[in-house]
């Protein structure tokens, strides 16, 4: 599959046919293959002789198998097929963690429109992009699969958040690779005391989306959106670069699966990165993909914590879902690992 300069896939009518059709899901999973690292075997980069100083993890997890991986692959990509084909069913779409709830809103005459709410305390009204004609342009390509629903990781970054909103209080905060709905960035600058939150995406359907949700609510701070491609500010070699070392928090949900982003990923984060900052980073294990991470993160210059238990609500849930069927922990669970450019107590965020 050939793919454009700004990431995105360019597919003739004959492709976009075959990846539409119920037939070719077979070869999408194929190549969610690759992009999830679905291997029957994982090296845990908190196990054995991968363990060193820069590593600091509250568990060393336990992958699945192989099978698994492959059934959860096809069940993602399944579920862009059938947004290509301007169709959706619930029972295809990935176990969610019901932390938020959602109902429209019905005093708005924008049915896209949703009031989430959150720890029973926090309400926030999002807009979704919805039931549209997508392109296979707007959802094969870079991480846009996040414009079709919000994933696990999205849910419990936001939590996360809301539980400990002192810390952000002041600072600078950068969310990368958002989505459709930012839902971390928003929730923050609307409920912490940050002096600026920056969300962005490299999607600018995803921006414009946003944009829309901005204009349906108050914040505390100043809020700023952007789309923002990795791969532009990686091969930045500007040293004034406007973005540089200015946030004391980056935030980033589920954004680890796309082999070929991880290197820009990482470098957007050092960059943009203060030099006393905290990345905040959830996503699942998915295979080898969070191991490949970390060890590109380390050699970077990154030091990390990687937490499997980080917050109770999230853990309990958790405990719940582990007893059900289509729950894979290796793919629903999303770990929290927070990256730091400095050698300094960790753990502290």
């Amino acid at each position: 599959m050939s793919t454009s300069t700004d990431g995105r896939s360019d597919l003739n009518e004959s492709q976009y046919s075959d990846i539409t059709s119920g037939s070719t899901i077979d070869l999408l999973t194929i190549s969610a293959v690759d992009r999830y690292g679905a291997s029957d075997e994982d090296q845990d980069v908190v196990g054995g002789e991968n363990k060193n100083s820069y590593h600091i993890s509250s568990d060393g997890g336990a992958p699945n198998g192989g099978q698994n991986k492959m059934i959860n692959a096809r069940r993602r990509w399944k579920l862009l097929a059938k947004a290509l084909r301007h169709d959706s069913s619930e029972d295809d779409q990935f176990v969610k963690f019901n932390l938020i709830e959602f109902d429209r809103a019905y005093d708005e005459k924008d049915e896209n429109i949703y009031v989430y709410r959150l720890a029973d305390r926090y309400r926030l009204k999002i807009r979704l992009i919805g039931e549209r004609p997508w392109t296979a342009s707007e959802l094969i390509g870079f991480n846009n699969t996040g414009n079709i629903c919000v994933w696990p990781s999205e849910e419990a970054l936001a939590y996360y958040i809301l539980s400990r909103l002192d810390i952000f209080e002041n600072s600078n905060v950068l969310e990368l690779g958002g989505g459709m709905t930012c839902l971390a960035g928003l929730v923050l600058a609307k409920y912490g005391s940050p002096a600026f939150v920056h969300v962005t995406d490299g999607n600018e359907l995803s921006m414009e989306n946003v944009r829309k949700s901005l204009a349906l609510n108050k914040f505390n701070c100043t809020i700023k959106t952007s789309v923002l491609k990795w791969e532009t500010i990686s091969n930045d070699q500007n040293a004034n670069h406007p973005e540089r070392s200015r946030y004391q928090f980056i935030l980033s949900a589920d954004c680890l699966f796309f082999d070929e982003s991880r290197s820009h990923l990482i470098e957007t984060i050092w960059i943009c990165l203060a030099n006393e900052g905290v990345a905040l980073v959830t996503a699942p294990r998915r295979g080898q993909t969070l191991s490949h991470f970390l060890n590109e993160c380390v050699a970077r210059g990154f030091y990390y914590d990687l937490l499997h238990c980080y917050d109770p609500s999230i853990w309990k849930k958790h405990l719940e879902l582990v007893k059900t069927d289509g729950y894979d922990e290796d793919v629903h669970y999303p770990v929290l690992v927070k990256l730091y450019r400095k050698d300094y107590e960790l753990g502290q965020v």
